[in-house]
C-alpha cells in the first residue's frame, strides 16, 4: 500500500552521515522550498562553464571499450565540492543534446548543483561523450553501451583517489543520461542509488517519434558551423525544444531561448537502443531507485499514460526492476520534461535530497511514494 512517506534507503547508506548532514539539510531544504513562494526573477545566463563557483575542471581519460589498447577520449568533468567533508558523491549525466549545463540550470534557484551542495553532497558533472567539450568519437562507436562504459570508469575514478575517494555514489540521470545511469548500474552494480529524472519504460511513441524526426545532421546547424561536427552526429532543429522540454506556462522566464543557446549534439548510434534494452538494464538493478517525473512531461504523460501521482508512476514502473529493489516516485507539479528548467524546479531538487538522506520530515517528502 502506498504512502506519503520516504523509504530508507538502506542503513549503510544513511547512517554514517546521519549525525553530521540532518541539520544543514534541513536548512537547506527550507530554504528551497521558500523560494517557491518568491516571485520568478529575470533569468541570467551562467558564467562560462569553466568557472562555475566552487567546482573545479578535472577532465577524464576514458575508453569506449574496456579491450586492451582502445582508443582514449577526453570526458569533460567538474567536480564540486560542499561546504563540509562528505563522503557522498553525486554523478550527474545530462540527457540527450544537453551539457552539464543543464545541471547548472539558468538562474541560483535552477541550480541543482548548488542544491545538492547546500543539502551536504559532493557533484561530479560531465559533458557525456560526444557532447560540450568531451571529445568526440565516430557517431557509430557512441551507444548506450559504451557511454556505460564511459560513465563507469567515472565512478571508478570518483572512488579510487583519481577524483576522490568517496564511498558512496550515486547515479543521477536526466532524460537519456537516466538510461545510461540505468546501464552504467545494471552492468557494473558499482553505484549505491540512482536517481531517474525525466524517464520512463512507457514512452508516447507518436510524440517521441516526432522529437526523432525533428534531429538533423548538427553540421546544419548555425551553432554549431565553426566545430564541424562529425558525420552522424546530430542536434535539434532550431525551435522544436520548447514542444518537447518545456511546459510553456511554468517553465521557467528566458527558459525557451537557453535551452537553444546550450544545446549540444547527439548521435545516429545513441538511438538504436531498444525498450527491450532499457527493459534489461532495470531488471538487473538492485540498489535503491528513485524516479522524479514532471506531471506535464510531453514525452511520457498524456490522458492514458498518466504522470498525475507517485501511484501513477508506481502503476507504471513496478514491474521493470526485480520484487526486491526499493523503487520510490516522486511527482513534480505542472512541470514539462526538462525538469531544472521549470518554477518548481526547487521542489524537485528538495524532494531528492530528502531521498536520498531519509529525512521523513520535510514539506518535500509527500510529494515521494514507495511503490513496494
Amino acid at each position: 500500500m502506498l504512502s506519503n512517506t520516504i523509504p530508507a534507503i538502506n542503513q549503510d547508506f544513511r547512517r554514517p552521515r546521519a549525525r553530521h548532514l540532518l541539520t544543514p539539510l534541513t536548512v537547506a531544504m527550507a530554504l528551497i522550498l521558500a523560494g517557491l513562494a518568491l516571485v520568478m526573477p529575470a533569468a541570467h545566463a551562467q558564467p562560462p562553464s569553466k568557472a562555475l563557483p566552487g567546482c573545479t575542471r578535472h577532465d577524464l581519460s576514458v575508453t569506449l571499450t574496456p579491450s586492451p589498447g582502445a582508443s582514449q577520449y577526453r570526458l569533460a568533468g567538474w567536480l564540486c565540492q560542499p561546504a563540509r567533508t562528505t563522503t557522498t558523491v553525486q554523478l550527474l549525466v545530462p540527457g540527450l543534446t544537453y551539457t552539464h549545463r543543464y545541471w547548472t540550470g539558468i538562474d541560483q534557484r535552477t541550480d541543482y548543483t548548488a542544491a545538492a551542495r547546500a543539502a551536504g553532497d559532493a557533484v561530479y558533472l560531465v559533458d557525456r561523450i560526444s557532447t560540450g567539450a568531451s571529445d568526440r568519437p565516430p557517431a557509430d562507436q557512441v551507444t548506450t553501451t559504451t557511454e556505460a562504459t564511459v560513465t563507469h570508469q567515472a565512478v571508478r575514478a570518483l572512488r579510487d583517489g583519481t577524483l576522490g575517494r568517496f564511498t558512496r555514489v550515486v547515479g543521477v540521470g536526466h532524460s537519456y543520461g537516466s538510461i545510461i545511469a540505468m546501464a552504467e548500474a545494471a552492468t557494473y552494480h558499482d553505484v549505491d542509488a540512482l536517481v531517474l529524472t525525466g524517464l520512463l519504460h512507457d514512452i508516447r511513441i507518436d510524440e517521441v517519434t516526432r522529437f526523432t524526426a525533428d534531429l538533423y545532421p548538427a553540421s546544419a546547424d548555425p551553432k554549431f558551423t565553426d566545430t564541424a561536427p562529425p558525420d552522424g552526429y546530430l542536434t535539434t532543429r532550431p525551435g522544436s525544444r520548447p514542444r518537447y522540454f518545456l511546459d510553456p506556462n511554468t517553465a521557467v522566464r528566458g527558459a525557451a531561448g537557453w535551452d537553444e543557446q546550450t544545446k549540444t549534439t547527439a548521435t545516429t548510434s545513441e538511438l538504436t537502443f531498444t525498450p527491450d534494452d532499457e527493459l534489461a538494464y532495470s531488471r538487473a538493478i538492485t540498489v535503491p531507485v528513485l524516479f522524479v517525473m514532471g506531471t506535464t512531461d510531453t514525452l511520457f504523460c498524456s490522458t492514458g499514460q498518466p504522470c498525475t501521482t507517485p501511484a501513477d508512476i508506481c502503476q507504471r514502473e513496478h514491474t521493470a526492476f526485480p520484487s526486491g529493489t526499493a523503487v520510490t516516485a516522486a511527482t513534480i507539479p505542472q512541470t514539462g520534461h526538462s525538469i531544472n528548467l521549470h518554477r518548481m524546479a526547487p521542489l524537485a531538487f528538495a524532494t531528492t535530497a530528502a531521498w536520498l538522506h531519509g529525512v521523513h520530515n520535510a514539506p518535500a517528502t509527500a510529494l515521494a511514494s514507495p511503490c513496494r
